[in-house]
C-alpha cells in the first residue's frame, strides 16, 4: 500500500470513530439519541464521502444481508405449518404494531402502557436504567416516530417445543425518528436533534405464552452480524414437516 492509500484509509478511519463517538447517549426505544453532526451540512458531507469510499462494503452487506432476509422469509413459510403466528404476512403487522406501541410509551415516557408486548427484563431496563434516571437529572427525552420502513427477518433461533415457543426472531426495523434530550426547565436541547431523520435497529422478538414479545433492541450496525449468524432450526419440530435445514 503506497502512502498515499495509507493517508486516505487513516482519513476515512478518523472520521468514521468521528461519527461514532461524537455525542454519544443512550436513549429511544432501546437505541441512541440521534447525533446531532449526521443533521450537519458537513455532517452529511462526510457520510458521503464514507459512503464512497465504502461503496465495496456497502454492496456486499447489502447483498449478505438480502440473503439473510430470504432465507429467513423461506425458512417461515414452513414454520408457519406448524403455528401460524410464523406466517410472513401476519408476523410483520404484528411486529410493526409494536414497534409503534414501543415508540409511542416511550415519547410518553411510560413503558407501563407496552407491558403487554415487551418482556419483564426488557420493560424494567427502559424504564428504571433510562427514563426515570433521566427524570431524576431533570431530563427529558422527546422522542417521535414519523414512519416505519422496511422490517427485515435476519435470524431464526427456533425451539424444538409446542407451539415453537420460546423461539426468537431478530428484525432489522428502519423508521424516520425524532430523538433528543432537552432540560426540563430551560426547554434547551442538550443533545441530538430537534428533526427526523432515518434510523435503523435490530428489534430481537421472543414467543412467549402465544404472543410476540419485544426482548431486545440493537444497534443497527451489528446487522451484518446478526445476518451472517446460521439460523438455529431443530432438525425434528413439533408436526411432521419437511427438514427445515
Amino acid at each position: 500500500m503506497s502512502i498515499k492509500q495509507k493517508k486516505i484509509v487513516a482519513l476515512v478511519f478518523v472520521v468514521v470513530l468521528l461519527l461514532i463517538f461524537v455525542d454519544p447517549i443512550y436513549a429511544g426505544p432501546g437505541g441512541t439519541v440521534v447525533k446531532a453532526i449526521f443533521k450537519t451540512f458537513w455532517g452529511k458531507i462526510l457520510l458521503s464521502v464514507i459512503g464512497i469510499v465504502l461503496f465495496p462494503l456497502i454492496i456486499y452487506v447489502y447483498f449478505r444481508e438480502y440473503l439473510a432476509t430470504k432465507k429467513c422469509k423461506n425458512k417461515l413459510a414452513t414454520l408457519q405449518l406448524i403455528n401460524d403466528d410464523f406466517r410472513w404476512s401476519k408476523l410483520e403487522k404484528t411486529v410493526k404494531q409494536i414497534f409503534e406501541r414501543v415508540y409511542l410509551a416511550w415519547s410518553k415516557e411510560d413503558m407501563s402502557t407496552v407491558s403487554n408486548y415487551v418482556s419483564h427484563w426488557y420493560w424494567q431496563n427502559q424504564q428504571l436504567v433510562h427514563l426515570d434516571k433521566w427524570k431524576s437529572e431533570n431530563l427529558k427525552n422527546i422522542c417521535s416516530l414519523e414512519s416505519v420502513g422496511k422490517i427485515r427477518p435476519l435470524h431464526l433461533e427456533i425451539i424444538n417445543s409446542e407451539n415453537l415457543e420460546g423461539s426468537r426472531i431478530a428484525f432489522a426495523i428502519a423508521g424516520s425518528i425524532k430523538d433528543y434530550l432537552i432540560d426540563s426547565t430551560t426547554g434547551k436541547i442538550k443533545k441530538g436533534s430537534n428533526s427526523y431523520g432515518d434510523e435503523e435497529r435490530i428489534w430481537v422478538f421472543e414467543y412467549t405464552d402465544g404472543k410476540w414479545l419485544l426482548d431486545d433492541i440493537q444497534e443497527g450496525t451489528l446487522s451484518l452480524a446478526f445476518a451472517k449468524l446460521d439460523n438455529i432450526i431443530p432438525t425434528v419440530l413439533p408436526n411432521p414437516i419437511a427438514d427445515l435445514n
